[in-house]
């Protein structure tokens, strides 16, 4: 086999744009998904300590902490199937910004700061390439016929 040295002096920016931008995305949507998962639990679960509190201490619930915010935790609480995809979507969409300018970034000073990176490259024998090359073909063998023994 014969061995290649080369060097890699610049990135093209589009791609790494792109790049950026996706390994920004998919993170940031698991990791939305889960805080909206957090914030509606955590909604209900002050909800519930709310009405315990002001039950115990015959509080009204508006003078509790978060008494004001009854009505937006309850939404909260209550369209969880909104919240969640919302949140996810969200940070995704901040993790992708971040991804793409980052990406952005690498890509305008990978040559200057790095100075290229080196890169070896083997080149395959001979048999390889003539094998990939070709397609193998398929041999379909016909089935015999069935005799039949009746004298129709």
């Amino acid at each position: 086999m014969t061995q290649q040295r080369l060097r890699i002096r610049s990135v093209p920016l589009g791609p790494a744009i792109v790049t950026g931008a996706w390994s920004g995305f998919v993170p940031g949507l698991f990791i939305g998904g889960a805080a909206g998962a957090i914030a509606s639990f955590a909604a209900g679960a002050a909800l519930e300590w709310m009405r315990e509190l002001s039950f115990t201490t015959g509080i009204q619930e508006q003078l509790l902490p978060f008494g004001d915010r009854i009505g937006d935790l309850q939404t909260v609480q209550d369209d969880w199937f909104i919240v969640i995809p919302l949140a996810g979507v969200a940070l995704g969409l901040v993790g992708a910004l971040i991804g793409a300018l980052t990406g952005a970034l690498v890509g305008a000073t990978y040559g200057s700061l790095l100075g290229g990176v080196e890169v070896v490259v083997e080149e395959g024998t001979a048999a390889e390439p003539a094998a990939l090359a070709e397609p193998v073909k398929r041999v379909r063998r016909r089935r015999a016929r069935r005799s039949t023994d009746s004298a129709a």
